[in-house]
């Protein structure tokens, strides 16, 4: 299954694992840079069309939907 925005927009704000074309793993909570949220973040609410994982308050990288080969909802 090809992962489009459409599909990954789904899973904002939910935690969820992502597997990246590299192989990464990442878990944690998934946010769209450009979120009112981040305004005070240029890296996290100036480039459009980005997604990352939050963990903690850190962050993960910056990726796009066509970097994710697998994306789950965790429930805990």
């Amino acid at each position: 299954m090809k992962i489009n925005r459409e599909i990954v927009e789904q899973f904002l704000g939910k935690k969820v694992e992502i597997k990246l074309f590299d192989g990464e793993i990442i878990v944690g909570e998934l946010h769209k840079t450009g979120e009112e949220k981040y305004k005070g973040n240029n890296n996290l609410y100036l480039p459009r069309k980005y997604y990352f994982v939050e963990v903690y308050g850190e962050t993960s990288c910056l990726f796009r939907s066509s970097h994710i080969r697998r994306i789950k909802e965790i429930i805990y």
